[in-house]
């Protein structure tokens, strides 16, 4: 393959979009191809914070709305307002890519559908290809799955962050419609930035690490006051992840509890290393974290996240993380941490890169 130019156009909604594809940019970038990056708000900050030693170009540009926010009679109203407001979003952006494809060797997405070209080759990593649908929208989970197919077939090849066999499958039925056939796609296993990570064997363990992010804020607040309540009880030493930009302060609370507002990359990686259970929401980015380092972890799905309440379904009946329901204490969690079976897979990311690589030169 000639090594010239690539777009990598990565969606801004959730920052794990970036994360997990900083490891294949990462990759062409040591492969000394040049790399433009179309992307804004915090991933983009975050980008540019772990590629500050690359000559990367940066495309700001307008994401699709936060879909699935607020609460009861808004939810609805946005979550219609939004899916009507992507499709003109999603024809500018087409439009867009149209002007400057021609610059580029090839065009790499997750999770902006119109980032494609009829001229140069173009891939889509997403693990999403079927959504899930609130009880009363069910009627439009099909015509949803055609509008999928429709654009996802726009691309060259659709890369699945998942594994091929439903029995060892991650996000089962969401990267596994019955449709998938008749795309061309490659399941290739996960993709998580923390491939390379190791525990330092000097370095102190975190028994209990809290990682609260994520874009809707609605209950954010105090879900993090009941996990702090909580985190009280529980022995050893407990260290929390807020996420919150605005602010590096750092807080030393009783209990050996420690509150971070936010942390650089590097932090994060080094927390996960040294931490013997994960306590998050149920992003499909953290699991893919937590499968790549074998770890424990307790699940908290988003309200109103259905993506994430339905990883937690098919998760916990295969007993391989513990998942919160509204009845249980943080407590009976940890306790039911002994009683599930640790993932160990032999593919992960560093596997998933070397297929990438080889399935994108067989295009050139």
């Amino acid at each position: 393959m000639k090594k010239n130019k690539i777009l990598f156009a990565i969606s801004s909604l959730w920052l794990w979009h970036a994360t997990r594809t900083l490891v294949i940019i990462k990759h062409y970038l040591w492969e000394w191809c040049e790399v433009d990056i179309m992307c804004s708000w915090n991933a983009l900050q975050f980008l540019k914070q772990e590629l500050a030693d690359f000559s990367v170009w940066y495309i700001e540009y307008e994401d699709y709305p936060k879909l699935e926010r607020w609460e009861g009679g808004k939810y609805y109203y946005f979550i219609m307002m939004d899916i009507l407001f992507i499709n003109v979003l999603i024809r500018k952006e087409r439009n867009f890519v149209k002007k400057i494809e021609k610059k580029y060797s090839f065009i790499f997405s997750d999770g902006k559908y119109w980032a494609y070209s009829r001229k140069i080759p173009c891939f889509l990593l997403t693990h999403q290809l079927s959504f899930v649908m609130p009880k009363w929208m069910q009627i439009f989970s099909k015509p949803l799955d055609l509008g999928d197919f429709l654009y996802f077939k726009n691309f060259d090849c659709v890369f699945i962050p998942d594994y091929k066999s439903l029995k060892k499958s991650l996000a089962w039925n969401l990267s596994h419609p019955n449709w998938v056939s008749k795309l061309d796609h490659h399941y290739i296993w996960i993709l998580s930035s923390l491939y390379q990570v190791q525990k330092e064997p000097e370095a102190e363990t975190i028994d209990f690490l809290f990682t609260i992010s994520g874009y809707l804020l609605e209950n954010k607040e105090s879900f993090i006051q009941k996990l702090l309540q909580e985190a009280a009880s529980l022995p050893g030493k407990k260290v929390f992840i807020l996420w919150d930009s605005s602010s590096s302060e750092v807080k030393v609370l009783e209990w050996n509890i420690k509150v971070y507002n936010s942390v650089c990359w590097e932090q994060r990686k080094d927390f996960f290393a040294r931490a013997n259970t994960i306590v998050s929401r149920a992003g499909y980015t953290t699991i893919m974290d937590c499968v790549e380092l074998e770890k424990k972890a307790i699940f908290f799905p988003t309200p109103g996240q259905t993506e994430q309440q339905y990883l937690a379904l098919s998760l916990s009946e295969k007993n391989n993380f513990v998942f919160w329901v509204e009845t249980d204490s943080l407590g009976d969690l940890v306790e039911r941490l002994n009683y599930i079976d640790i993932l160990h897979y032999k593919h992960k990311t560093q596997e998933a890169l070397k297929k990438i690589s080889t399935v994108i030169s067989s295009y050139f």
